[in-house]
């Protein structure tokens, strides 16, 4: 029973860190209809900016967090302005956004790799660890989890209460509806992409504390968040947090049974079963040809 708590609980620590990802691109693709994996590399990219700040330079660990924030929110607004918006107006489709933010991943996982070498880099924070029977948890992954709840709520409550959020729904439904009623759909889509930055950040930052920073993880990120998007229901908050919830689970419980060398091809199986017999998701809505 035991070892049953202490998955269920590793489950919930990465979930946490999933579903900021998943959520951003269910969120994302509502708005723009953009599958951003590049989101992945967004993430990584804030962790080593803030290891670099507070453990290379000295900064202060709350200033060094601002700035790793703001790095993200800046890079996430870039590639939508220099990229994504200029294949927007030459009539670009699908593949062409799908071709564009693979490169944006790969290119940003180089210039890590550039920056900071291949060699994992680590914090070296250590914090006290509770025990509960045979059950651990440390105070970090405490607080990993309750700040991923309080980013994942503040998220919700912008994006469903506030007159951005009524925006974005409406842009998200119809984008020309939108138009006509006067709302300036390429500022939604803007904003889009500096809010989901910045859960991004949260996510690389929450994940570079609990394990070693690693310039691949963005491909990694990408994808789990992206599998929790698609297995919830793309489009969804709750069924992005659910997905993320159920591959956190798979991913410790195959770790921990049959070895860390399953872990992603479990996860992948899962996806494929999704798209095949379920693509819409667990709370997502069949659409209606």
């Amino acid at each position: 029973m035991d070892i049953i708590l202490q998955v269920i609980l590793n489950g919930i620590l990465v979930a946490a860190l999933y579903a900021l990802l998943a959520g951003g691109l269910s969120f994302l693709y509502s708005t723009t209809k953009i599958f951003h994996l590049a989101h992945g590399v967004v993430a990584v990219g804030a962790s080593y900016a803030f290891w670099w700040l507070w453990i290379g330079v000295g900064w202060h660990p709350v200033l060094a967090l601002f700035f790793s924030v703001l790095v993200a929110a800046v890079t996430g607004f870039l590639m939508n302005e220099l990229v994504y918006e200029r294949l927007r107006r030459h009539g670009a489709k699908g593949l062409g956004y799908l071709i564009a933010t693979l490169a944006l991943l790969m290119l940003g996982t180089g210039i890590i790799l550039a920056l900071f070498g291949a060699a994992p880099k680590t914090f070296r924070v250590e914090t006290a660890t509770l025990a509960f029977g045979e059950v651990n948890i440390t105070v970090l992954q405490v607080w990993t989890i309750v700040i991923s709840i309080i980013l994942l709520g503040i998220f919700f409550s912008i994006t469903k209460f506030t007159k951005f959020g009524k925006a974005m729904r409406a842009t998200a439904d119809n984008e020309t509806v939108a138009e006509v009623l006067g709302i300036d759909t390429k500022k939604i889509r803007r904003w889009a992409f500096i809010l989901v930055s910045v859960l991004a950040a949260a996510a690389g930052i929450l994940n570079g504390l609990e394990f070693n920073l690693d310039p691949n993880r963005g491909v990694i990120l990408a994808v789990f968040g992206f599998a929790g998007a698609v297995i919830g229901g793309v489009g969804n908050l709750g069924g992005a947090i659910l997905g993320s919830l159920l591959i956190g689970m798979l991913e410790q419980g195959v770790v921990w049974f049959l070895g860390a060398g399953w872990r992603n091809a479990v996860v992948f199986i899962l996806l494929f079963v999704f798209l095949l017999l379920k693509p819409e998701g667990l709370l997502g809505q069949r659409k209606q040809i």
